[in-house]
């Protein structure tokens, strides 16, 4: 008679592997996350970045924005790259680690929003690899910009708006969210309006919890005293320093004429759909598709609806501050463009659950749609392909590519319309060759990276020269211009050819055919300097010995 049979005992038995379709998606997208990093700490300077560094530069040696040094963007962005070069030292790298620093922390900041409000982490993930793809692709000239860092700070604003925590500690959270937006008004004004969107939504719960009015109405006081707090220490940094007069005419006198330039024979409601319309099918096939999926697909319940309105309502207030500023530049949508990315991470991760339904043919269908949008439409498109530029920027970074050193990738990767890294460091060597440690110089164009990579002070407050080319503050910059050369005399000038910008100056000048129209600066150029080389677009002036010497 057959003995009966004896089932296995528990611990020998395997349980059933369930692979999680989901791990797969987090996965490619922290790889792609990575790979956008990458890209991102081997950018160098564009202009911008090289007036920022050059600002910093001078606050780490004990100089004060627009008093010492001058440029016209609000001063958080000078003080981000302060911090950027005291940790890294003087170089291009350190702020682009502070950058990558930011948008990693920006991935987690989406995964805890995507976890309180759609209730799954994997979200943010998706999200966050759409922002990262398409910041890389801002490249070197729209990335490392006061909205860049506006746009982490908004992120974390929305983390804590969004949190429950323990209700004794509600004050001071809400305390935080205005800080954070504080700390964006300081890089970029409109970006710390997104503080009326976080308190509405704070005072719809509260009311929501208690009915009253009074309870409504403390998250608008509460977040309003928050945001006052870091442009209160601002101001009071300024006033101590004695350099209160200077941000004041810059900030309150002078930039509002650059910024009327932009409102020529416009209305604001046309401007306001320009901007809406850039946004969403200006930088990213992916993210638009995205967003669109993730209000067309259902269920969307409660939660995420209030999630949803949440970010919509920030960048609706983003959108009329690009609106106002009349410009339209890439870099004015780096706050919102990650806003924009993690609605559109919802979208895509809705999708890709109902593609799964299908089976692998779903999965296929997934993964050529997402290619496909990804090569519909890159952020920037007027330096050539970013596939491209990325493949030699991996290249260099694995050291496989033909690229081996930087100042060849530097002079291959860094360069549009007028602008040249490149030549600007030949310059820069050029300078530094010519005149001893310490030596001031001058350089009469809008390439202030000189000063920096030439590690030359300038010899004037003024390190470019627009203030000057300007109808509504040339008078004043001009006066103060000179006085700073005839207390600093300069052991060289450089003067710029081919730098027109009418929607900055007001006029199709460069700054060799607007010298002649500064009468006091030919003047002194023609009497005391003579020409000895020209590099690509700059003329070195070096000054004529003295008499008998």
């Amino acid at each position: 008679m057959p003995s009966a049979s004896v089932p296995p005992p528990a611990e020998a038995i395997q349980p059933e592997r369930v692979v999680d379709p989901d791990g797969w998606l987090v996965v490619v997208s922290w790889a792609v996350v990575v790979l956008s990093a990458a890209q991102i700490v081997l950018l160098s300077f564009g202009r911008d970045q090289g007036i920022y560094a050059t600002v910093a530069d001078g606050i780490l040696r004990g100089q004060m924005p627009y008093r010492d040094v001058w440029d016209f963007k609000p001063p958080g962005i000078f003080l981000v790259y302060a911090l950027a070069q005291a940790a890294f030292g003087k170089t291009m790298l350190a702020v682009r680690l502070v950058e990558v620093a930011g948008l990693v922390g920006m991935v987690f900041g989406f995964m805890r929003l995507t976890e309180t409000f759609f209730g799954v982490r994997r979200v943010g993930v998706v999200g966050g690899a759409v922002a990262a793809l398409i910041h890389a692709q801002l490249e070197f000239w729209h990335s490392g910009q006061p909205e860049t860092f506006g746009g982490f700070l908004t992120v974390w604003a929305l983390v804590l708006t969004a949190s429950e925590g323990k209700r004794s500690r509600r004050l001071w959270r809400w305390l935080a969210v205005g800080a954070l937006f504080g700390g964006a008004f300081l890089l970029k004004p409109p970006l710390g309006g997104g503080a009326l969107a976080c308190a509405a939504f704070l005072a719809r719960d509260q009311w929501a919890r208690e009915a009253k009015w009074r309870a409504a109405v403390l998250p608008f006081v509460v977040v309003g005293l928050g945001s006052l707090l870091p442009l209160v220490l601002c101001g009071l940094w300024f006033k101590s320093r004695g350099a209160w007069d200077a941000l004041s005419w810059t900030l309150f006198e002078f930039t509002p004429g650059y910024t009327k330039l932009g409102w020529t024979n416009r209305s604001a409601p046309e401007m306001f759909y320009w901007g809406l319309e850039e946004l969403f099918f200006r930088f990213s096939a992916v993210g638009a598709f995205g967003f669109i999926a993730a209000i067309v697909i259902r269920p969307m319940h409660e939660h995420e609806r209030r999630g949803v309105f949440l970010v919509l309502g920030v960048m609706a207030i983003h959108l009329a501050g690009i609106a106002m500023q009349g410009k339209f530049f890439q870099y004015h949508y780096a706050a919102t463009l990650p806003l924009l990315a993690l609605l559109g991470g919802l979208g895509l991760y809705k999708l890709w659950r109902r593609t799964l339904a299908a089976g692998l043919s779903g999965v296929l269908a997934f993964v050529g749609f997402v290619l496909v949008a990804g090569s519909m439409r890159i952020a920037v498109r007027d330096l050539g392909s970013f596939w491209d530029r990325a493949v030699l920027r991996t290249g260099y970074l694995l050291r496989t590519g033909p690229i081996r050193s930087r100042e060849l990738l530097d002079k291959e990767l860094y360069r549009v319309a007028d602008y040249n890294l490149d030549a600007n460091r030949l310059v820069a060597l050029e300078v530094a060759r010519r005149t001893p440690p310490g030596a001031k110089i001058f350089v009469w164009g809008f390439e202030p990276g000189i000063y920096w990579m030439a590690d030359r002070p300038p010899a004037t407050r003024y390190v470019y020269d627009v203030a000057q080319r300007v109808s509504w503050g040339r008078e004043r910059a001009q006066r103060e211009l000179m006085a700073d050369l005839a207390k600093n005399p300069p052991a060289l000038v450089v003067v710029q050819h081919g730098d027109r910008f009418s929607w900055v100056t007001g006029d199709d000048f460069d700054s060799a055919e607007a010298l002649p129209h500064f009468h006091d600066l030919a003047r002194l150029v023609e009497r005391d300097f003579r020409l000895v080389t020209t590099i690509e677009d700059f003329d070195v002036y070096e000054r004529r010995p003295a008499p008998g010497g």
